[in-house]
């Protein structure tokens, strides 16, 4: 009886053996070789727009941390975008061309441009940055008396070289002909040596909290050098440069006294500018 007892599970453990190689194995995927997997990481951001590190980690079966190191390499080249665990695609190295910008969102610009003339009084000095939205703001002030414009925007003067009432400062140096102004040490030594009651500058993007974004850091040197040599500093952002993305971060809304827009603030940004007590203008 003990014979057949044990055939018996002999038996069973036999046909049990049997089944389990009969199963298929699962196997998980080998990872995605580095440069393929960073080269198919830009592609997917630049597809689907911005994705958070635990969803590549997962699509490409490596560690959280192997997907870090991937983003701050492929961040410091300029391929991607890294910021608060998501990783974006990677910002324009250079800004679109003059004449391009000058048709995105025309009527906020203007509408930003006319209240800076009503802001800005009769018998200052203004100082005026670059962009297509200060242009703008030159052309309102013309009918302006007594006034002394300081510039490194090429456009500020032309759209001034007929006011009777004003006077013209042009910052020297090289001229940047693709937007027809002058920045970097040359603007900066400009306006380091000067005295405004009011500037008026733009930027190149700005995030969702009010960081400023520009393109290049000759950019950020000419406007840290014009918002420093004025008493009332005023930044004009229409709704498209917000959320919109640049190279170099430097500054923030709230560090000036005034702040223009075409669109209201999102709460953070509305919190922040609160905060530092900025003046928020919001025209229609």
């Amino acid at each position: 009886m003990q014979q057949h007892f044990g055939l018996f599970i002999n038996m069973l453990q036999a046909k049990s053996q049997l089944s389990n190689e009969r199963k298929p194995v699962s196997k998980t995927p080998d990872p995605v070789p580095l440069d393929r997997r960073r080269d198919r990481i830009v592609a997917l951001v630049k597809s689907t727009g911005f994705m958070a590190v635990e969803e590549l980690a997962r699509r490409f079966n490596v560690s959280v941390q192997t997907i870090r190191t991937d983003l701050r390499d492929l961040h410091e080249q300029g391929r991607v975008f890294r910021r608060h665990g998501l990783a974006g695609p990677a910002p324009d190295p250079d800004n679109s061309a003059y004449e391009k910008r000058e048709d995105w969102n025309r009527t906020g610009k203007m509408a930003i441009a006319a209240k800076v003339a009503d802001l800005i009084p009769e018998g200052c000095t203004i100082a005026i940055g670059t962009g297509t939205t200060a242009e703008l703001a030159a052309q309102h002030l013309a009918s302006h008396r007594n006034l002394t414009v300081l510039t490194n925007n090429l456009h500020v003067v032309m759209a001034l070289q007929n006011a009777p009432n004003v006077t013209l400062r042009l910052a020297g140096g090289t001229v940047r002909t693709r937007d027809l102004d002058i920045i970097g040490a040359d603007s900066a030594d400009f306006f380091g040596s000067m005295r405004a009651d009011f500037g008026i500058v733009s930027v190149g993007g700005m995030s969702d909290e009010g960081d400023l974004l520009d393109f290049n850091m000759d950019e950020v040197r000419a406007r840290r050098a014009l918002v420093s040599c004025c008493d009332h500093a005023i930044l004009m952002i229409d709704e498209k440069k917000v959320g919109r993305k640049a190279l170099c971060r430097d500054g923030h809304a709230s560090d000036f006294q005034t702040v223009l827009l075409n669109a209201a603030p999102g709460d953070a940004l509305q919190r922040a500018l609160v905060k530092a007590r900025s003046q928020i203008v919001v025209v229609s």
